[in-house]
């Protein structure tokens, strides 16, 4: 889906809520302001279902963090590289992606 969307000054995070299976999620996310190009890229992926959410966090390295604090206390899981990473995530739905400013 593309949409065109215009700020005044171009925002450190964005939040998108997901609604649809049947998205696909843009690793970045780019503005030009003043002539200079802002690049926000994906930081966070929320996900929800079994009564409670989990989240997968991803450094700017591109590694990706998984934390479910039922199961994995306060420890993160290394699931490896986005490049290789599919949305879905143990059986939850993704509703929530987190844009941050590199």
């Amino acid at each position: 889906m593309m949409q065109p969307i215009s700020f005044k000054t171009i925002p450190s995070v964005l939040v998108f809520e997901i609604n649809s299976r049947n998205i696909k999620i843009s690793k970045t996310l780019k503005f030009e302001q003043e002539g200079e190009t802002v690049v926000l890229n994906v930081r966070g992926l929320i996900y929800h279902g079994d009564f409670h959410f989990t989240s997968r966090i991803i450094g700017t390295d591109g590694i990706v963090w998984y934390h479910d604090g039922m199961t994995t206390g306060d420890s993160c899981e290394n699931e490896g590289d986005l490049e290789k990473l599919s949305l879905r995530c143990k059986g939850k739905k993704l509703i929530l992606v987190v844009y941050a400013r590199v």
